[in-house]
């Protein structure tokens, strides 16, 4: 493994993982593909909503569980994953929970019920979460300091192309057999990557154990929420996954309807979106790492604005503009707002990273099934209104960042 140059020694880290080394390479690669199985998992129902509330009689807002409870399931079981991760490592857990968490998918041929389906969507969001979990906190103890940023671009386009993946196939493989098909699909592609993982991915080499259980882990949290640098992080990624969420929840039912009138596979190649999502992470990466967090985050919310705003137009192809235009600044402010959580925590990465996500699961589990509400009410018009002011709201969180202790502003 290739040591710091001087500058980097400074930073008290000596065999740190540098970029362009073969540990570099292999841990960006394990990453991805653990963030790739993750998130297209987490994701697969997304454009079969309306196939969903047709076959089971639901209403678009029920249908839309399908998606909130795996977020809020992986929003929950963040407060377990974290304190385990700080005791027993940071690997363990990533590989065994993405084993488990993508068994559930290969159980839907059996559903029978909406119910049904809804617990393997709980146990799915409950097993998935060892990820996101840990995975910052791993990049944060083995990257150099210098790096982090561009490191943790590289892992949340994993994400981006995960959710686009996830999304594309299930739309594809329902529309041409089944969505219990699409589930059955996916689940067999996460099986795949976790074998891919476990070989790739290189051991721990700065982890140190810190006692397991939920009043340490309690503490930290406790710890972190009364730091007024990371709230900042915090609210902005409650901010931006309920907008998020509530946008491709019910851009889907929009476009299923009249005059669009698009198929599930139509719905999931929409999703294409989600490559403007991977360019910008990784180009926000190394902004963070240069012009600093509050460019990063200031400007990926104000893209994402002007995403929403296009998509309120009714010709579809600008609506498609809007879109991409939308997860571009949506990846890259999630993307600074990450690596702002890592720049500002120096003990505890797991239970911050843990906690940040939290955050943004919540927000996601808001938005989802929330914008529900206006939908109903209002239309797109409503789910635009609502989706603007929380991203003005995290406007306002990205001006007032400041303090960061490595990365500068």
């Amino acid at each position: 493994m290739k040591h710091a140059a001087a500058g980097d020694a400074q930073d008290g880290r000596a065999d740190f993982v540098t970029p362009g080394t073969a540990e570099f390479r292999r841990t960006s690669m394990a990453l991805f593909i653990a963030s790739f199985i993750t998130f297209a998992n987490v994701h697969l129902t997304q454009p079969l909503l309306p196939v969903l509330a047709e076959e089971f009689g639901v209403s678009p807002a029920a249908a839309s569980l399908t998606v909130t409870v795996t977020i809020f399931s992986i929003g929950f079981a963040l407060l377990i994953y974290g304190p385990i991760s700080d005791a027993v490592g940071r690997r363990p857990v990533m590989l065994w929970t993405m084993l488990l968490g993508v068994l559930p998918a290969l159980l839907a041929p059996l559903v029978t019920t909406f119910n049904q389906l809804i617990l393997i969507r709980i146990a799915q969001g409950l097993l998935l979460a060892g990820l996101p979990s840990v995975a910052m906190a791993y990049l944060g103890e083995e990257i150099s300091p210098r790096a982090l940023g561009l490191a943790l671009g590289l892992y949340i386009s994993g994400n981006s192309i995960g959710g686009m993946s996830g999304r594309i196939v299930s739309g594809t493989v329902a529309e041409a057999y089944s969505w219990q098909a699409a589930f059955v699909v996916l689940g067999l592609i996460g099986l795949s990557g976790v074998l891919l993982f476990y070989f790739l991915l290189p051991p721990s080499h700065h982890f140190v154990p810190r006692p397991a259980g939920l009043r340490s882990g309690a503490a930290a949290m406790l710890e972190h929420l009364g730091n007024v640098t990371l709230l900042k992080a915090y609210g902005i990624a409650f901010l931006l996954m309920f907008s998020f969420m509530g946008v491709f929840n019910y851009i889907t039912f929009r476009l299923s309807g009249p005059p669009y009138n698009l198929s599930p596979a139509a719905l999931g190649w929409l999703f294409l979106a989600y490559l403007a999502g991977t360019v910008s992470s990784t180009l926000t990466g190394r902004i963070v790492d240069t012009a600093g967090h509050r460019t990063g985050a200031v400007l990926g919310v104000s893209i994402a604005l002007t995403g929403v705003a296009l998509m309120f137009a009714p010709a579809l192809w600008i609506i498609i503009i809007g879109l991409v235009v939308f997860c571009f600044g949506f990846f890259a402010a999630h993307t600074t707002a990450s690596a702002w959580v890592n720049s500002n925590t120096d003990q505890s990465r797991a239970s911050a990273a843990g906690l940040y996500l939290i955050f943004f699961y919540a927000g996601g589990s808001f938005g989802s099934t929330g914008l529900g509400f206006f939908w109903h009410s209002w239309g797109w018009p409503g789910v635009t209104a609502g989706v603007s002011a929380a991203l003005a709201a995290a406007f306002l969180c990205g001006i007032v960042m400041h303090g960061a202790k490595k990365n500068g502003n």
